[in-house]
């Protein structure tokens, strides 16, 4: 009888601890990624190496997003100042699972992560390691 007893209270303690049950895989949807096709502009304002901070007022930004497939986006980066586009990079990036988040790579060696704020609204993080290392907080909207 004792020998039932101890066999009962250690399997009724087995069971309040949680050994037999299973580990549940994440379910987690991935929530239907948002179009950034179209031109999102905007301003810059960082620090460069050897430069200090700066908001680069005499430059816009234009992100163009060409093409995307599901959660997957490419494009380029034009940099206008008053005198016509001064530069061009190719980029591309992924939406997170949330919807929401982004990563981005641009040719050249930068990278961008960041956020939708609104629909209607990005905001990045540029970093850049080459020298002269560069970081900037770029704010985009839809046009």
């Amino acid at each position: 009888m004792k020998a039932i007893l101890c066999v009962s209270i250690l399997l009724f303690a087995v069971l309040i601890s949680g050994c037999t049950t299973t580990s549940q895989q994440s379910t987690a949807a991935v929530a239907t990624p948002p179009s950034l096709l179209g031109n999102w502009t905007g301003t810059m304002n960082g620090y460069s190496n050897g430069e200090g901070y700066n908001n680069w007022t005499d430059y816009t930004m234009t992100m163009k997003v060409t093409e995307q497939r599901g959660r997957i986006f490419s494009g380029e980066f034009l940099f206008t100042n008053q005198s016509g586009i001064s530069s061009t990079n190719k980029c591309a990036g992924v939406i997170g699972r949330d919807g929401k988040t982004l990563s981005m790579v641009e040719d050249g060696g930068g990278t961008s992560s960041g956020s939708l704020v609104a629909p209607d609204e990005i905001e990045l993080t540029y970093t850049n390691g080459a020298e002269p290392f560069t970081i900037s907080i770029d704010s985009l909207k839809k046009v």
